[in-house]
């Protein structure tokens, strides 16, 4: 369970609506794929090893190294590198993919800080 839905706990109603929407935006992805963005970003914050990208193709490498730059680097994206994204997964995997990776941030950032000690959970 991610430090966010432990933090809903309370709110059963919320909790169920935050894990739908979360698991609707990982299943409009290939589910390896998901998980790769998912440890991208968690590597980020220094709470995983980085994904092993040598078996990789250039299209996924490049999703992963905009899913990296999500967390802190996010204003400084190029149209062009968003472009390669798009041009890999097309515009609704692009917008799968760009929600996938800012829930992964938050999450992370959650557990970072014991979201769901501070509320309560």
């Amino acid at each position: 369970m991610s430090a966010v839905c432990a933090a809903l706990a309370a709110d059963p109603v919320l909790a169920a609506h935050y894990a739908d929407f979360r698991d609707k935006t990982e299943a409009a992805l290939d589910p390896a794929l998901a998980a790769l963005i998912r440890q991208a970003v968690a590597a980020v914050h220094g709470m995983d090893v980085a994904p092993d990208e040598s078996g990789l193709d250039d299209g996924t490498r490049t999703v992963l190294a905009y899913a990296r730059r999500m967390p802190f680097e996010h204003t400084a994206i190029s149209d062009a590198e968003a472009a390669a994204v798009v041009a890999h997964l097309d515009e609704a995997g692009f917008v799968a993919f760009s929600v996938l990776a800012a829930l992964a941030d938050a999450e992370c950032r959650a557990a970072l800080v014991d979201l769901p000690g501070l509320a309560g959970a």
